[in-house]
Order: C-alpha cells, then sequence, then structure tokens
C-alpha cells in the first residue's frame, strides 16, 4: 500500500508543477500534461482503494478462520488451481467449503446479479468435488462420514452480502459473518477429532 501512497503523492506534486508552469507560460502543452496527470492518479487511486479492500478483507476472513480454534482442520487452496475449494474446513459438525469472490460491486443490476450467480455455481462445483472424493475414497471411510453434511459458502471480499444473494444450496456471506455461519452448521457434533484428519488427508491428497 505504501507505494501507491507514494505514487499519489508524486503525481500529485508533478500535475499541481504543470498547472503552475501553465499558468505562468500560458503553454497549453502543459495543461495537456496535467489533464493526463490527473486520469494517472485516478488509476493509481482505484488500484489502492481495491489492493486496501482486498486486504482487509482476507484479513477478516483469515481472522475468522482461526478463531474456530483447534476443532477445525483448515486448508488453504485459494492461491492453487484446479476444481477445489479456496478453502476447506473440516469441523466437528462436517464440511464446509469456502470459494472466495474478489470482484468489485458493479451499478448494474444485472451484472452483478450474474457475477453472484456464477460465483454460487463455482461454490456447488467446489462441492461436487469433494462429494467425488469422498465416494471414491470406499472402505478407507465409513459410510457414516462419507454422508457427513457438506456445505457450500461464497464469501463476497470487496461487495456487500445481502440475504437474497444466499440460496438453498450457497450461502453468500461477508468475511466478518463467516465464523459464525460455520459455527451455526456445527451445532451437532458428527465427526470425531481422528474422523476429521483422516477426512482431510483424503482429500489432500486429491
Amino acid at each position: 500500500m505504501r507505494r501507491y501512497v507514494i505514487a499519489l503523492l508524486f503525481t500529485s506534486v508533478l500535475i499541481g508543477s504543470l498547472f503552475k508552469a501553465y499558468s505562468q507560460t500560458g503553454n497549453h502543452w502543459m495543461a495537456m500534461y496535467a489533464t493526463i496527470g490527473i486520469c494517472f492518479f485516478g488509476i493509481i487511486g482505484t488500484l489502492g482503494i481495491n489492493r486496501l479492500q482486498t486486504g482487509s478483507g482476507l484479513k477478516e476472513l483469515e481472522a475468522g478462520l482461526k478463531s474456530l480454534g483447534p476443532g477445525a482442520v483448515i486448508t488453504d487452496w485459494a492461491m492453487q488451481p484446479g476444481g477445489r475449494p479456496d478453502y476447506l474446513v473440516v469441523g466437528p459438525g462436517g464440511i464446509v467449503t469456502i470459494t472466495l469472490d474478489q470482484t468489485a460491486q458493479s451499478a448494474r443490476v444485472k451484472r452483478a446479479a450474474d457475477r453472484i450467480a456464477k460465483a454460487c455455481s463455482k461454490a456447488q462445483d467446489s462441492v461436487r468435488w469433494v462429494r467425488d472424493r469422498l465416494n471414491a475414497a470406499g472402505p478407507a471411510l465409513d459410510e457414516s462420514v462419507r454422508e457427513v453434511p457438506v456445505a457450500a459458502v461464497l464469501v463476497l471480499i470487496r461487495r456487500r452480502a445481502l440475504p437474497e444473494h444466499t440460496t438453498a444450496d450457497v450461502a453468500v456471506l461477508n468475511p466478518e459473518q463467516l465464523a459464525d455461519h460455520i459455527r451455526s452448521l456445527w451445532e451437532q457434533s458428527r465427526l470425531s477429532q481422528s474422523d476429521r484428519f483422516n477426512l482431510t488427508r483424503i482429500l489432500r491428497g486429491s
């Protein structure tokens, strides 16, 4: 973030110098360069805000996951390609797949709705990925463990999640809502600690 602030300060000084030169000389080239500088200032500022929003959201997400305590076994796949969820959380009440959406809020209602629908579809794919791996595990898992609940969560990092975004299959949340939602899914204990580690081992090895 510091480099964005430095770039903004440098650009603002440059723009001010160019406008001052224009006022003193009447050279229209100076005014044109200053106007271009204002455009660059806006671009740099937008990039800086995007970086700040994303970083803040991800930190809040990580803090929420840590607050689940040692009962939750967490796998971070956010930087890895494939059909896997960005985060996999195996806890006493079952499995939670977490899909991240870092796109910005759109002023166009239809475009915003389309983005949510596309991200929800990706979240559902991650549940199918988990189910396929559990079924493929065969006798390595007890049937009761293979049939453990798998819940899909879509976390919006840079835009507000509204109640109407949530569907029957995917909970759409903001980072600060994640931990409480997961705890609500785990009110009934279904998996022992050894079951959680075994499930995580199998899913990580897939």
